[in-house]
């Protein structure tokens, strides 16, 4: 089951690699980890930046890294809507405009209880991921 795009998806393992290095990371050794084109991880990661969700350093000794609030605060929340919009948590499955709990669709329920599981799953924080399993490509 596929519900983050390939960016989402190497957008989060680079925060919590990010998270785990716990210094500033360049783009090769980013890439390298979560096994992605570095040009292609080098785009995600100036992305989170202009957002404010990670942090860049320039020149001699730069790299990505996130401070301790980011760490504390980041959620997958942030980093899904960062890429995907907030559209998924709220919109008709189907595309029906006009689809709500008064008048559902005929998928209307059997989504709300997968979107509610979504929901609590967006919730985990960075730093609450990075010590459940290993990113092994």
């Amino acid at each position: 089951m596929l519900i983050f795009s390939n960016t989402c998806q190497y957008a989060i393992k680079a925060c919590i690699v990010l998270a785990n290095e716990n210094e500033k990371t360049g783009i090769k050794a980013i890439s390298e980890k979560i096994g992605t084109p570095a040009a292609f991880t080098s785009k995600i990661l100036q992305q989170l930046t202009k957002k404010g969700l990670i942090s860049s350093g320039k020149g001699k000794g730069g790299g990505f890294f996130m401070t301790e609030e980011q760490v504390e605060k980041l959620t997958i929340q942030d980093i899904y809507e960062n890429f995907e919009g907030k559209e998924v948590l709220t919109s008709c499955l189907l595309g029906l405009k006009t689809c709500n709990s008064q008048n559902p669709c005929p998928i209307h329920h059997l989504a709300a209880e997968i979107r509610q599981k979504i929901i609590m799953m967006f919730q985990y924080k960075i730093k609450e991921l990075k010590d459940f399993g290993t990113l092994m490509i």
